[in-house]
């Protein structure tokens, strides 16, 4: 019996001791993004150009991430279109106007032409909801092309109303827009999938470029360690130097006009090289400029076709000046701070999107890009802003977006009975419910609603 006795007690204690060993530790998640400290306590006594208090700034809710499908890496691929003396490798579009763009036939102008990635400056208003996304504007667009295109768009996002039309809701009102929109896309698609806010068209504001109001918006990215891409004015840069020295820690990603470069290139080149958090979009439509013309904005018109016709008329016979007009305006950027300069098209007109206009536009930045030095010409065409933006967003296939690519554009009297029956101001910006009124009307009408891209 003791043997026994002896023999069971033995038993117990193991079974006691194992019942008491700490499991296996959890296998950790990766971490979430870094999110920049937030900046408090600043008092009304300080000069403008410091940020703002973020008390005074609405919050934007914590939202539980979705899960995304585990997908391959992407593959760079090279361009289908190439040409002898030129840049023919990978590029990244750093400024790209898609307002006015099929998403279907945007991709393949993209394709053909090498263009791997994009940051997307896409409109996107109002408080979104799950049940009014279509693939024809708004977040359902770029929801949808992310689904169908993963790792190679990053968002960013304004209230796609113009820059001189905007202004009247600087401050406050403004800022309400973006902190909506964004919170209510974050409770869609996730707090990673929209990655900036852009283009802010501060080059049409009277505004200074670090007035308080305007340093709202700022701030608001700055909190949700968003990107923030503008358009400054030359005779406003020290202005975007104290932006970019109050805010260390958020990417700042710009571009100028071409006589705006012109009369601050010096200026420019000294930001580069000393604030680690500026950089510079190089782009095509500012590379098409001839006396003093953006030729691709300056030839928009109603008429596609002889916007088309004029502007491949004027290439074609000022390809090589343009060229070197070119080089030489951007080349000092490049050779003084070769990691800080990135190549879009910031092509905005519907017309420019035919092949012909924009297989033109990449053809001449081709050009540029090898007039700089060959150890720059890869890191301006796309490594620079991989290394900086990283690769696209991947988009939860479980979100549903109703397909609209076969529907017909909106007459303008089904436009006009939905403006109607949703109460639809003439120039004031939409609240939410209409915004929400009228996505309802034009899905009850199985219509797609054309929207014009400011851009600048």
């Amino acid at each position: 019996m003791k043997k026994e006795a002896v023999v069971l007690l033995v038993i117990l204690m193991m079974l006691g001791y194992g019942c008491t060993q700490p499991l296996p530790e959890a296998e950790q998640q990766p971490a979430g993004p870094t999110i920049a400290k937030d900046i408090s306590g600043i008092s009304e006594e300080l000069p403008e150009t410091q940020p703002i208090a973020e008390e005074t700034l609405p919050k934007t809710e914590e939202k539980p991430e979705l899960i995304v499908e585990d997908k391959n890496n992407f593959q760079i691929f090279n361009p289908v279109l190439t040409y002898e003396g030129a840049y023919n490798g990978p590029l990244y579009g750093t400024s790209e106007q898609v307002g006015s763009a099929s998403m279907d036939s945007y991709f393949e102008n993209l394709d053909r032409n090498g263009i791997n990635f994009f940051i997307g400056m896409f409109g996107i208003s109002g408080e979104p909801t799950a049940d009014t996304l279509v693939s024809d504007q708004e977040l359902g667009e770029v929801i949808a092309a992310a689904q169908k295109h993963p790792y190679r768009i990053i968002p960013f996002f304004n209230p796609g109303i113009g820059g001189e039309e905007v202004e009247q809701y600087l401050g406050e009102e403004l800022t309400g827009m973006y902190t909506k929109t964004l919170e209510a896309s974050q409770g869609i698609v996730g707090k990673e999938f929209i990655r900036g806010f852009g283009e802010v068209e501060t080059q049409e504001w009277s505004a200074r470029h670090n007035d308080p109001k305007v340093l709202q918006l700022v701030t608001l990215a700055q909190r949700n360690n968003l990107h923030f891409m503008f358009h400054p004015v030359a005779g406003k840069m020290d202005d975007v130097e104290k932006i970019i020295e109050a805010y260390p820690d958020t990417t700042f990603l710009m571009h100028l006009f071409r006589e705006d470069l012109a009369q601050s290139t010096d200026k420019l080149i000294t930001l580069l090289k000393e604030h680690d958090n500026l950089y510079y979009s190089m782009d095509a439509a500012h590379i098409i400029h001839d006396n003093n013309m953006d030729l691709i904005y300056d030839y928009d018109s109603p008429n596609q076709q002889s916007s088309i016709a004029k502007l491949v008329s004027a290439y074609d016979s000022k390809e090589k000046i343009m060229t070197q007009s070119a080089i030489q305006a951007y080349k000092p950027l490049v050779d003084a701070a070769p990691d800080k300069v990135m190549w879009g098209t910031e092509i905005g007109p519907e017309y420019a999107f035919d092949p012909q206009v924009f297989d033109r536009a990449i053809k001449i930045s081709r050009f540029v890009i090898a007039g700089f030095d060959e150890k720059d010409r890869e890191a301006v065409g796309y490594k620079n802003a991989l290394r900086v933006f990283g690769e696209g967003v991947v988009a939860d296939s479980r979100i549903k977006v109703l397909d609209t690519r076969s529907w017909p554009e909106c007459t303008d009297a089904q436009m006009g009975d939905c403006d109607a029956s949703c109460d639809i101001p003439v120039t004031n910006a939409l609240t939410a419910e209409q915004e929400e009124c009228s996505l309802n009307c034009f899905m009850g009408k199985q219509c797609r609603e054309v929207l014009e891209m400011d851009v600048g």
